[in-house]
């Protein structure tokens, strides 16, 4: 069953299928993906308030908002949690595997009914809990309850950019092909919309490079101001239970765990979308080596920039990251060039990133096999903070059939950098200690599409806003070597990231 792409401006029309599902196109102009997120939302607010924005860099820039097909994950059909069968002891069989491979079959049905839907790239965009397990998102009252343990959505109308290139697009019901007219009308005023932002949403010098986006007329708005900022739970606690997880370590029960924290926002008027198209403007200009993203579920949106990636597939090749270890980084060059160093010989920053090498090594040449051999560790320049870095890349054989990147994403997820080692027991060494749920935050965000490829990453650098509260999460890996004022302040430079944005 084919469903065509019907193209306004281009005036090609086919008839659409009795059944499933078609798309309606539309050329659009080169614009921010969050101005698009943030004028649909005004045009269309009757199929909100469902939406995601994807911005990586150098990549393809997509956005989304309304709902044509979902898949929820329920967080009792993920009782088992991830899976780590990499010799730690932990299961690799479980609720979760079976429920993501679901997910992919019954996705892959979903893209079939798509499967003429022509130039435009349709993506399943969502992501996943941390711990979708006892305690976990879904199992009780929590700050993540509009986000449940996962959800992956294919938008009603989304918007794709690559290059010199951008559509609009609408998923509709084939059974109601008379509609099509009048979303090819909305989507050619949405696309004039967009057009009106010349220099504003679209390129300075107009050919079309996302990469040469300015920021937009909305970024120059101020946000929602900080009324009291708390941290949850109090930083001598945190240093408390730190010290507790270090004990576990030193007694060898765990190689490593990683400790997070948040800090509650009371914000004096709620976040909203235009909030977000501001934050996530700035957040390209102070993070722009960094994957931005966002996912809207109801009254709360969760954004951020995130510098990890967890796996990528593209056909045959796949690609992972480590990326543990950190310092604090530095404007001056000379200054920065010695923090470089420090962490590069750092004994207790280099058994933390060893630890997350080896884990990735293991489990994706479990999963596929044809791992090259990681090079030695570079170092990650961000802004506030820099970081060990470690690519891992598999390019598989003709004759073997790469597995679907939700495959992938349950065999590496949750890694070493976001969790700790054994697997099993560092998320039950999390569980005792934190009385907040993570959610979404360090869990798998990213999409898929209909051959299996897709991209991840680890949800950091990131905040849930909900109404007029914001949470912010932060987390350091804990080792025998490990001081935890310093894991304190490490902590706290990560959270820059957001807080800096916010201005």
């Amino acid at each position: 069953m084919t469903s065509p792409a019907i193209r306004p401006r281009s005036g090609r029309e086919t008839r659409a299928p009795r059944h499933g599902l078609l798309t309606v196109a539309a050329e659009a102009p080169a614009v921010a993906p969050e101005e698009f997120l943030r004028r649909a939302s005004r045009s269309f607010r009757e199929i909100g308030p469902v939406g995601h924005l994807w911005s990586p860099s150098g990549g393809m820039q997509c956005a989304g908002w309304g709902v044509a097909r979902r898949f929820e994950i329920a967080g009792g059909a993920l009782s088992g949690g991830f899976p780590s069968g990499n010799g730690d002891g932990d299961p690799d069989v479980h609720a979760g595997g079976v429920m993501l491979d679901q997910v992919a079959a019954e996705a892959s049905g979903l893209f079939r009914e798509l499967a003429g839907a022509g130039e435009v790239p349709l993506r399943l965009f969502g992501g996943l809990a941390f711990d979708p397990g006892p305690g976990g998102a879904g199992s009780a009252v929590s700050d993540w309850n509009e986000f449940g343990a996962g959800s992956f959505v294919l938008p009603r109308l989304g918007y794709v950019a690559d290059g010199d290139a951008a559509h609009l697009y609408a998923v509709v019901d084939a059974a109601a092909v008379g509609v099509v007219p009048e979303w090819q009308r909305r989507l050619q005023r949405l696309a004039e919309d967009l057009d009106l932002t010349g220099g504003l949403g679209s390129c300075a010098n107009g050919n079309g490079h996302l990469g040469d986006l300015p920021e937009t007329a909305n970024t120059l708005g101020a946000l929602p101001g900080i009324l009291l900022s708390s941290d949850r739970p109090a930083a001598s606690e945190w240093l408390r239970r730190v010290e507790e997880l270090r004990g576990e370590v030193l007694s060898e029960r765990l190689q490593k765990v990683v400790a997070a924290r948040a800090v509650e926002l009371d914000l004096d008027r709620p976040f909203g979308i235009d909030d977000l198209a501001r934050i996530a403007g700035r957040l390209r200009r102070s993070m722009p080596t960094c994957t931005r993203f966002a996912f809207l579920r109801g009254g709360s949106i969760f954004f951020g920039a995130t510098p990890e990636l967890l796996v990528r597939r593209r056909g045959r090749r796949i690609e992972t990251q480590a990326l543990a270890g950190s310092i604090a980084s530095d404007p001056s060059p000379v200054r920065r060039r010695e923090l470089e160093r420090r962490l590069l010989e750092s004994r207790k920053d280099r058994l933390e990133h060893d630890v997350v090498v080896r884990y990735l090594v293991e489990r994706l040449d479990g999963s596929c096999g044809a791992v090259a051999p990681p090079a030695p560790p570079e170092v990650r320049v961000l802004p506030n903070v820099m970081h060990l870095e470690t690519p891992i890349r598999a390019a598989l054989p003709e004759t073997v059939e790469p597995p679907h990147v939700l495959r992938l994403v349950r065999a590496l997820h949750p890694t070493p950098a976001v969790a700790g080692r054994p697997t099993a027991l560092a998320l039950a060494a999390i569980r005792r200690s934190e009385d907040r749920d993570r959610g979404w935050y360090a869990g798998p965000v990213g999409w898929f599409d209909g051959k299996g490829d897709g991209e991840f990453s680890v949800a950091l650098r990131s905040c849930l806003a909900t109404r007029r509260r914001g949470l912010l999460y932060s987390g350091n890996g804990i080792v025998a070597d490990s001081d935890p004022a310093r894991e304190l302040a490490e902590t706290n430079l990560k959270l820059d990231a957001i807080l800096g944005a916010w201005g």
